[in-house]
């Protein structure tokens, strides 16, 4: 169980879990104290790590959900400390740096490149402090929705904007990669799924900005599969217009307002996320219109939709159509002795060896309670017999809980002087189910 308590923050109380650990990596003693105070202050417990050997080491172990280092950014090694504690890090943990603002600009900026999420000076302390304690505020949108975690493509090629724009976005737990040309954009599409893509519109190489949005949009990368953020210097209309004609979700114009980037990068992963979500759920609703619920195989009112197309074929062709009608006699015998989960299983279980028989043009669904049918089209009237039979010798021989089942099974084919539509047709096969049912042996 979780235990919590309420930690104050200046004059405002806020519960914090006691299993939250933070990763302490420094070789300096004092350097650890600073940052653990910290860390405690914010609800965190500290997990000491005196030198950077065992650092990946403990942060695949016990699964820290922060890691902070202090050391000076022109350490040799590291920028392959923090490249390996991305890896071993769960869930995208932030990485902070308590680094001295005396330090090589440069290298404060790989230090970024290689997966540093924030650098704190050693001198406040209380500013890690309050990143700790509102980190979790930054994990969801205005409406609740979280893009903690979401993954960003960032493809430019100034290493200064890139540095501000993947800083800002890292501050608001997204992961982002970072290439500097389209060609290598592209590349990087084939190998991840991305949340969004942020691109410059002038890039070095031979593709520009807009040719990779153009690209992409024709390849298959729709505004909901992949929504697109273009970064600018210019502001013209014409501009603009031109922008989303290309398929561009939204734009920003250079320099980059933090604010305003962030905005617009979180309003387009949501939007993203619930276009995905309404999708599913329409592919959802459209397999329940056409589904069995029980069974999976198709409804009686798709059975009815395509049978009418295959019969309208086959009267404008002079073509064929056949049609078998199948009841399980004994189903409410299992049901009756077994439960009617029972009962459900063994029709579940027809239905799927039904469906194994069926060749892949054929329609099998379910049109009553234990009565299934099977469209055949191009099935001649000669041959349909012998389907029916197949379907008759695979089901009764199946034994359910240990009592064999009955199948009563006949077949129709179409006939354009009797079958004006397949409602006659279907009525014509369960006037010969009523008249010539036969009881399987048990």
């Amino acid at each position: 169980m979780t235990a919590s308590k309420n930690l104050v923050v200046g004059s405002q109380a806020l519960p914090v879990s006691n299993q939250q650990f933070a990763l302490l990596v420094s070789l300096d003693r004092a350097a650890r104290d600073v940052m653990r105070t910290a860390c405690r202050q914010a609800g965190y417990q500290s997990l000491d790590c005196p030198n950077f050997a065992d650092a990946v080491a403990m942060a695949g172990e016990v699964g820290v959900t922060v890691c902070c280092i202090a050391a000076s950014a022109t350490n040799p090694g590291l920028c392959q400390l923090i490249k390996d504690l991305r890896e071993a890090l769960i869930d995208g943990a932030p990485i902070l740096m308590m680094s001295s603002k005396s330090d090589v600009p440069q290298q404060v900026e790989s230090l970024f490149l290689c997966g540093v999420t924030e650098v704190f000076a050693p001198t406040a302390p209380e500013i890690l402090t309050h990143y700790l304690v509102n980190r979790d505020t930054e994990r969801v949108g205005p409406h609740g929705q979280h893009i903690y975690g979401k993954q960003v493509l960032l493809v430019e090629d100034s290493t200064t904007v890139a540095f501000v724009v993947r800083k800002t976005l890292l501050e608001h737990g997204l992961m982002v990669d970072w290439e500097r040309s389209a060609e290598d954009g592209l590349e990087s599409l084939k190998h991840k799924k991305y949340d969004l893509l942020i691109t410059d519109l002038v890039l070095e190489g031979e593709m520009s900005g807009v040719a990779l949005v153009s690209h992409l949009r024709q390849s298959g990368y729709t505004e909901y599969a992949l929504p697109i953020l273009a970064m600018t210097g210019f502001d013209e209309r014409a501009r603009r217009r031109e922008l989303f004609r290309l398929g561009v979700n939204d734009y920003v114009v250079k320099p980059v307002l933090e604010e305003e980037l962030i905005v617009r990068t979180r309003n387009l992963i949501i939007a993203n996320r619930l276009a995905m979500r309404v999708e599913a759920q329409h592919a959802r609703i459209k397999m329940l219109e056409s589904s069995d619920a029980l069974t999976g195989v198709c409804n009686r009112r798709m059975l009815f939709n395509m049978s009418e197309k295959y019969l309208a074929t086959a009267r404008r062709t002079r073509g064929v159509f056949s049609f078998v009608l199948v009841e399980i006699l004994g189903v409410d015998d299992v049901s009756a002795q077994y439960g009617i989960d029972a009962g459900d299983e063994v029709l579940s279980d027809c239905a799927r060896a039904m469906r194994l028989v069926a060749r892949s043009s054929d329609i099998v669904a379910r049109v009553g309670d234990a009565r299934f049918a099977v469209a055949l089209p191009y099935c001649a009237a000669v041959d349909a017999p012998g389907v029916g039979e197949r379907y008759r010798r695979m089901l009764s021989g199946q034994k359910p809980f240990g009592m064999p089942l009955g199948v009563s099974v006949v077949t129709v084919a179409f006939d354009a002087g009797q079958d004006s539509d397949f409602d006659h047709l279907f009525a014509r096969a369960l006037r010969a189910l009523e008249r010539d049912s036969v009881t399987a042996p048990a």
